[in-house]
Parts: C-alpha cells; sequence; structure tokens
C-alpha cells in the first residue's frame, strides 16, 4: 500500500488504521486483557453510569472531580472530590483492575496512599480483604464493571486521542536508525497518514457526541475543553454541562458579556466583593451586575483551580474570558453556523483560516491587562488565548468538527476543505511528547518541516507504538519502513 501520492483525493483516509494498528498488542499489567490505563481513562473521563453509585460497604457515592491524573509515582489521582454518604471530602483514588493489586504493589504499606479516599476496580464482586492504608484505615471500593455504559475497546481507542503526562526517555527508536539509512521522505508519509488518523478519530468522537446531543452543543463542548487545555480540562468540560450552548447563547444575546459573568460565577471566579486593599474594577461590577439581572441565585460549582506550574497569562480567569468572548461573537448564527459560513467560502486554506482566527478576540478589556483580579496589571496587552492555542483549536476542534458533519451531511466538498486546512495548518507550540518523538522517529537525520498534520501523526505513534513498546521489539513499523532485518525485529 502506498502512503500518499499526488494524486491522492483530498479526503481523510484510515489507511494507516487499517494496514498497522490491526497489528497493535494489547498492553497488558500481569494476566489481564484490559489495560489499566483504560480504567484510569473511563474514571477521568467519568464514562459510566454516574446515578446509584455505591461502594462495596454500601456508602452512596457522588464523583464531584474525579481529581488529577498522576502518571508520576504514588496514587493514580490526586486532589479528587468525592461526596460520600453526603460528605463532601477531598482526597486520592487509586485504579486497579483487580482486588489483590492493592496488597500486590505495596500500597498498604506505603504511606504515600494514607490520603486515598477510595479504590476502583473493574471487579464486580466485593473485596474479601478490603484494602487498608498504612495506618489502618479501610478504604471503600467501587465495584466499575456493572456501571460501564460503554465498550472497553472503544474506550481503549479512544484513550490513545488524548495526550496525558507520560515520562519515557528521549532515546532514538529503531524508526530513527532506518531514516538514517533510508532518508525521512517514507517515514515522512507514514506520519502524515498517522495524522489524518488521528482526526478521523476525533472526528468520529464528536460525531458520536453528535448523535447524542445537538451538534452545536458537541462542539461547544469540544471547544471548552480544549481551551482547558490538559490542566483545566475537566473543569471546562462540566462548565460546558452544566451551562448548556442554547441557554449560553440566550444570555449573549441579552448582552455579550453576560456569557463571561455566568461562566466565571459558575467556576467559583467572581467574587462578591475584591479585597479590601483592592482596586475597585468596573469590569467586576459590571459582571456582578449582570449575574444579578440574568442569573440570579447562580451558585459556584465545587471545581478545583490549582495554579501550581500554570504561568499567570494561562490562569482559568483568563482562558474563561477568552472562550467566553468567542461564544459571544459567534452568537447571532451560532456556533456550528458560524463555522458552516466560514467553510462555505470559496477561498484558499489560508485564507479560511485568517477566518478562522478572526472568531477570536484580539487583546482588548480588563483581561488583555490583568491575570487575576486583584493582581497588579501587565506592562502590556496579552491574548486572552495564544496564537498557539488558536491554532491548537482550529486543528483539534473546527477540522474535526467539519469532518463529523460532512460524513454526517455525505458532503464531500467540505470534507475536502477540511483536508486542504488540515494539511496546511502550522505547528502548535511544542510539548514534551513532540520533544521525544522527534528524535525517537528521525534521529540525527534533518526531519521534514514540523507541522500541525505531522505533529499529530506524532503524537498518534507514539500512543500506539513507542509508549506500550520503548524497546521496539517486533515493532510492526519498522518492519513496514525496511527494518525487518534488524536486530530484535
Amino acid at each position: 500500500m502506498e502512503c500518499g501520492g499526488t494524486g491522492a483525493a483530498m479526503r481523510f483516509r484510515a489507511d494507516y488504521g487499517a494496514s498497522l494498528r490491526s497489528q497493535r498488542p494489547v498492553a497488558r499489567e500481569q494476566s489481564a486483557s484490559v489495560p489499566e490505563d483504560v480504567i484510569q481513562f473511563a474514571w477521568y473521563e467519568q464514562r459510566f453510569a454516574q446515578e446509584g453509585l455505591e461502594t462495596d460497604d454500601g456508602r452512596r457515592l457522588r464523583i464531584v472531580s474525579p481529581g488529577w491524573w498522576n502518571r508520576e509515582e504514588g496514587p493514580d489521582f490526586k486532589g479528587a472530590q468525592l461526596d460520600l454518604n453526603g460528605r463532601l471530602r477531598k482526597g486520592d483514588v487509586e485504579i486497579h483492575l483487580d482486588h489483590a493489586s492493592w496488597k500486590a504493589h505495596g500500597h498498604a504499606r506505603d504511606e504515600r496512599y494514607n490520603h486515598v479516599l477510595l479504590v476502583v476496580v473493574l471487579d464486580s464482586r466485593p473485596p474479601r480483604d478490603p484494602p487498608r492504608t498504612a495506618n489502618g484505615r479501610r478504604i471503600p471500593c467501587l465495584l466499575l464493571r456493572p456501571y460501564l455504559m460503554e465498550d472497553l475497546d472503544t474506550m481503549a481507542s479512544e484513550l490513545s486521542l488524548y495526550t496525558c503526562p507520560h515520562g519515557m526517555p528521549g532515546a532514538h527508536g529503531r524508526c530513527a536508525a532506518i531514516v538514517e539509512r533510508l532518508g525521512a521522505d517514507q517515514m515522512k508519509q507514514l506520519v502524515e497518514l498517522a495524522g489524518e488518523w488521528r482526526m478521523v478519530q476525533k472526528a468520529q468522537t464528536l460525531r458520536d457526541r453528535m448523535e447524542r446531543v445537538e451538534p452545536q452543543q458537541a462542539i461547544y463542548e469540544a471547544l471548552m475543553r480544549a481551551c482547558g487545555f490538559n490542566r483545566y480540562k475537566y473543569p471546562f468540560r462540566i462548565l460546558a454541562e452544566q451551562l448548556p450552548y442554547a441557554r449560553l447563547r440566550q444570555l449573549a444575546l441579552l448582552d455579550g458579556q453576560t456569557p463571561e459573568a455566568a461562566l466565571l460565577r459558575m467556576a467559583g471566579l467572581l467574587p462578591d466583593t475584591l479585597e479590601p486593599a483592592a482596586e475597585d474594577h468596573a469590569h467586576h461590577r459590571h459582571l456582578l451586575k449582570l449575574t444579578s439581572k440574568y442569573l440570579p441565585g447562580l451558585r459556584p460549582l465545587p471545581l478545583s483551580w490549582p495554579r501550581t506550574g500554570v504561568r499567570p497569562v494561562n490562569y482559568p480567569e483568563r482562558r474563561i474570558a477568552g472562550v467566553a468572548r468567542v461564544l459571544a461573537r459567534t452568537a447571532t448564527l451560532g456556533l456550528a453556523d458560524t463555522l458552516d459560513h466560514v467553510w462555505a467560502e470559496d477561498c484558499p486554506p489560508r485564507a479560511r483560516r485568517k477566518a478562522l482566527e478572526e472568531l477570536f478576540p484580539r487583546p482588548m478589556g480588563f483581561w488583555s491587562e490583568h491575570c487575576t483580579w486583584t493582581g497588579r496589571p501587565m506592562a502590556s496587552r496579552t491574548g486572552l488565548l495564544g496564537q498557539g492555542r488558536v491554532r491548537s483549536i482550529i486543528g483539534n476542534v473546527f477540522v474535526p468538527a467539519a469532518i463529523a458533519m460532512a460524513r454526517l451531511r455525505g458532503d464531500r466538498i467540505l470534507e475536502e476543505k477540511a483536508f486542504a486546512l488540515f494539511t496546511t495548518l502550522p505547528q502548535e507550540p511544542a510539548n514534551k511528547l513532540l520533544r521525544i518523538m522527534l528524535p525517537r522517529v528521525f534521529g540525527a537525520a534533518s526531519p521534514p518541516r514540523m507541522n500541525f498534520q505531522l505533529q499529530q501523526g506524532l503524537l498518534q505513534m507514539f500512543h500506539d507504538w513507542c509508549e506500550p513498546n520503548p524497546s521496539c521489539r517486533n515493532c510492526p513499523v519498522a518492519r513496514r519502513m525496511g527494518g525487518a532485518n534488524e536486530e530484535g525485529g
């Protein structure tokens, strides 16, 4: 099968998935057939029934927040917020396939696990010997299997679309040796195919959501998640679910700043009063006035906004204000129809990208000069959503949304336009995984000029091949690239 070619139709292909991912081995923990990170994904994304949850010892459970996914040492999720029998508690959550793993992994003797509130296991039977902390406290278990509503294999496939905090050495893989010997062109074509596959899978996820809720709500949720990025992705999703798009659009048509007021209020980031020594900002007073007028009785959700390691320009107040302005600017036609209007234009990809970028506000107003309500003004105005984040949203939200809509409607022209934009999008800001994958795949050879499609392909290949198989042993990518006769092949 050819990886590409100038005569290929301008549409997204599934060739990468058909030819390579069918050979993907299942990573196993001991003798289990389900990777443990799939259960972690199910917990993090809350991909199970939320009503009627009970722990093994009969306590009612409501998950306020699943916590922060920890891929380093210690419990799998830190800082979870759980309502147990009507009492809100904050602590850690550990995920296992079966009950025996708690002791087998030494958690019962490890003081780092003393703050675990809940152990989530795939088992459907209660434990004979319940888990206990090093100080002897009994930990309740959530038996997850009876509450699952989705196929685990489907979730395992979707998991590869998400970038979680991984740690891998940046050593060259076997692909690098092959590329150094044969050149980068063939590998570049394969990475491009992987990038197309990643877009198709993101579009399928969006399409599935569109079939459960209206397309505008699905695109709105994806946009909110993208603005939250990794650190605030979950609380931004909760905001999108608790303030549906139809209601937010109504608010935007009443006053363009009401979406910002509503989202900040629900996030717990619009205080009733500022500190006594703080400047009395007109913008703060105006948002409070809008909340009182249009949203009386609106209460904050129990969301957590950790700031450690977050640059002040990326604080949640600014990101919420930025996405609120995008939603206000598109409220007249509606988000989906506004995007349709941009896609309907007969223009080259660069002009279409510029039109999509115009949906995002230029630096102006209070948040262009502030990172918090009470902090000092910045030296110069700064965009609420930086250029790199805007590019990410166009590539990771607007392009997959267009593919999803094209395939729902059977609109070949729309998919061709989406493909043309996708293949010409400039690169996103680099992240840790891309810094790992470039030397791993291309080694000392000069890599191709990076763009969004290649970045997406490298991320997909990391999740498919490099993360589960860092030794590269029996890797089908290396065999495909001509390395079958190399040692370890």
